[in-house]
């Protein structure tokens, strides 16, 4: 009994130091972000044909929009919390990358607001589309319709943005049907879509 008594002393010692030490660890980490305040800067490059966006220490190319209308207006503000900040830079490292983007957080718009700044800031068009239980295969891909009484297939959000060369923003991904999951898996893991018939619409 006393044996065990001075190993769990030990251990509980050991434990709090442990504890002790990420805490620590935790602090120091939140006063360097405190300490060194991020900030975004559009410099004019000659170098390059667009100009150069910064946030914190990653820089990005901004290339000009071919369809204007399709960029987002009025979500960036003149004072963006570091909070933002950090998470705008976060996506421009995977943007970076050229990796795909999966935002987790609490209900509301702030998700999309993000991934809708993130575009204004570097002049990229935007498909958007909100995933329901009524969301089909045709909503993604192309719908039928029928003009001048031919039928015709009219490519939809992910068809036209994987064309054009645009973002695709998908809300409410765990809305989604079981008939829709192939289609977005197949599309994000390997980028790849089967179309009924290609229009150029």
């Amino acid at each position: 009994p006393v044996e065990y008594r001075t190993l769990c002393r030990v251990m509980r010692t050991i434990m709090s130091r442990i504890s002790s030490d990420k805490a620590s660890r935790r602090l120091e980490q939140m006063r360097r972000v405190l300490r060194t305040p991020m900030n975004i800067r559009t410099i004019k490059s000659s170098s390059s044909p667009g100009d150069v966006l910064s946030i914190g220490d990653q820089s990005i190319t901004i290339r000009p929009a071919k369809c204007q209308e399709l960029v987002p207006r009025l979500y960036v503000t003149d004072l963006l919390p570091q909070s933002t900040l950090r998470h705008l830079k976060w996506i421009m490292q995977k943007d970076l990358l050229g990796q795909d983007m999966f935002l987790i957080g609490p209900p509301g718009p702030l998700k999309r607001h993000l991934a809708l700044q993130y575009c204004e800031l570097t002049q990229k068009e935007v498909e958007y589309i909100a995933l329901s239980r009524d969301t089909t295969e045709a909503d993604l891909k192309q719908r039928r319709e029928i003009l001048n009484g031919t039928a015709h297939y009219i490519d939809q959000c992910a068809v036209r943005a994987a064309t054009d060369g645009r973002v695709l923003i998908i809300e409410g991904i765990e809305k989604a049907e079981r008939n829709v999951l192939p289609v977005l898996n197949n599309l994000l893991e390997n980028r790849l879509i089967r179309l009924c018939c290609y229009s150029n619409s």
